[in-house]
């Protein structure tokens, strides 16, 4: 065990009055566990994202009033459940609407608020970011959904005694003109400097055909509407072995990877220097929002929808519509 491992706190041990704080979420929304079709063929539906945005501001533009979308995959016990919680009926309706349209198969139920915790265990989690500066996109295109990856990786014998949450928040990229338009101008920026001719001690270099195409790549990202986007897993039971956890879960996303781009996710494991903050996690992990346990970045439609797919993978520990 390193030192800082020893010195910062990955996990704490809950109290019967923790539990009942963590097992409902403190914000009001509406939850709906979705169960995919057996072996579909849809990789991504970038259709069924652009459907259910809504772009909302308020004081003439400068504050983001846009709905916050919440995607969890979570394992409790062994099980897996697939499931969309928004704050409003109408975006429900929607959801419901549009997965049914992209697969006509799929079946919903009632999904579950809060952390599957219970008095004694312990709680702890990480978060991802973007290795390189968002203007660079994910890996968009799959022959399957990516999130079989993250199916597999929570399969029935793999992290036993483990309960898992992972969380993937996103609101649209709207309001705060000032904020939008700082990052454009930094891509906007980096576009000019790859495809610009490279100074060398021995002369200059005209840009590469790779850089020329990540170069295209950002101009597409910047020129198109993005989502504010975050990450997290909540890791519960697991003890001293919760930041090995946490590596784990985030091996399974290195399916976005863009060997194009250079994008990746980079891993970080909440270890704060006081226990009870991880406490403070927990809740943000409960409530659904943003605020500062969450370490946003910029998606596109395509990017989203990947992070969002619907998984297609045969396993025992999941519950598939039935026809």
């Amino acid at each position: 065990m390193s030192l800082k491992d020893r010195l910062l706190p990955s996990h704490t041990e809950l109290t019967e009055k923790q539990v009942e704080q963590l097992q409902h979420s403190a914000k009001p929304g509406y939850t709906i566990e979705i169960k995919p079709p057996r072996n579909h063929n849809q990789a991504t539906v970038p259709q069924f994202i652009r459907a259910i945005q809504e772009l909302q501001t308020q004081w003439l533009g400068l504050k983001n009033t846009s709905p916050t979308t919440c995607y969890e995959i979570r394992r409790t016990h062994q099980d897996l459940q697939f499931q969309f919680t928004v704050p409003t009926k109408r975006l429900e309706r929607k959801i419901r609407a549009q997965l049914t349209n992209a697969l006509p198969e799929i079946r919903f139920d009632t999904g579950t608020s809060g952390l599957p915790v219970t008095e004694g265990s312990t709680v702890g989690g990480g978060l991802l970011t973007t290795g390189q500066l968002d203007h660079y996109p994910l890996k968009t295109e799959f022959k399957e959904p990516p999130t079989n990856s993250i199916a597999k990786a929570l399969h029935r014998h793999s992290m036993r005694g483990t309960q898992v949450v992972i969380q993937i928040l996103f609101q649209p990229a709207v309001g705060k003109p000032l904020r939008n338009k700082y990052w454009t101008r930094r891509a906007y920026q980096r576009i000019g400097f790859l495809r610009k001719e490279k100074e060398k001690l021995w002369g200059s270099r005209p840009a590469t055909p790779r850089e020329k195409r990540q170069a295209d790549a950002i101009e597409d990202k910047a020129g198109n509407n993005r989502f504010h986007t975050s990450i997290r897993f909540a890791v519960i039971g697991a003890g001293e072995h919760t930041k090995s956890r946490v590596k784990e879960l985030s091996g399974a996303f290195n399916v976005y990877e863009n060997p194009e781009t250079g994008q990746y996710f980079n891993t970080i494991t909440i270890q704060p220097l006081r226990e009870n903050r991880i406490l403070g996690f927990a809740n943000s992990i409960a409530s659904r929002q943003f605020d500062s346990w969450t370490s946003t970045f910029q998606t596109t439609v395509e990017e989203l929808a990947a992070l969002t797919a619907v998984p297609s993978t045969a396993q025992e520990n999941i519950q598939y519509a039935q026809p």
